[in-house]
C-alpha cells in the first residue's frame, strides 16, 4: 500500500474511534464502541462489547488477523467537543469531562451525557440550548456526509468516460 493510499486508509480507521461498530471474526460478530487499535496489528479494543450470544464484555481486545470486517453502525457522540464548546459560555475550570462516567459536568451540578441534560433552573437551560445546537450541528454533518458520499459515486463513472485509452 503506497504512503498516500495507507495515511488515508488509517484516517478513517481513526475516524471511527468511539464509534459503535460491528466487527466480525473467524468464528464470531461483535458489537461494542472501538475505543482504540493497533496499527501494526490491527488489533483492536472495544469497550461494552456484546456478542451474537448475548455474553456482555466490559473491555475486549481482538486480535487483527481474525478479523474479517469492521462496520460503523453509528458515529460517535463527541462529548469532548461538546465540552469545548461548554467552555467558551462558563467560567475557566467549571465545566469538566468525565471519561469514565462518558459525562460532562458543569458547575458541579448539570450533568450532560449523550442521552440529554440533567438539572433544572436558568443555567441548565443554557447548557441546553448549547447542547440542541450541538446535537443539530451532529445531524447536519452525518447528512452533509452522505450527499458527500453520493456526489463522490456520482463522479466516479464521469471520470472514467474522461479517461483515454492508451
Amino acid at each position: 500500500m503506497s504512503r498516500v493510499a495507507e495515511g488515508r486508509f488509517f484516517g478513517e480507521f481513526t475516524k471511527m474511534l468511539n464509534s459503535n461498530v460491528k466487527v466480525t471474526t473467524d468464528k464470531k460478530v461483535y458489537t461494542g464502541v472501538l475505543v482504540g487499535y493497533d496499527r501494526e496489528t490491527m488489533a483492536i479494543c472495544l469497550k461494552d462489547a456484546t456478542d451474537i450470544e448475548g455474553n456482555n464484555y466490559k473491555k475486549l481486545v481482538i486480535y487483527g488477523r481474525i478479523i474479517s470486517e469492521i462496520i460503523e453502525t453509528k458515529k460517535a457522540f463527541d462529548l469532548k467537543r461538546l465540552a469545548e464548546d461548554l467552555q467558551t459560555m462558563f467560567p475557566r475550570g467549571e465545566v469538566k469531562l468525565d471519561t469514565e462516567a462518558d459525562a460532562i459536568i458543569v458547575l458541579n451540578k448539570i450533568k450532560v451525557t449523550e442521552r440529554g441534560v440533567q438539572g433544572s433552573g436558568p443555567l441548565s437551560e443554557r447548557v441546553r440550548t448549547v447542547y440542541d445546537k450541538f446535537i443539530e450541528s451532529m445531524e447536519e454533518g452525518e447528512e452533509a456526509e452522505v450527499v458527500e458520499e453520493e456526489e463522490e459515486e456520482e463522479e466516479a463513472p464521469r471520470r472514467k468516460r474522461k479517461t483515454k485509452p492508451l
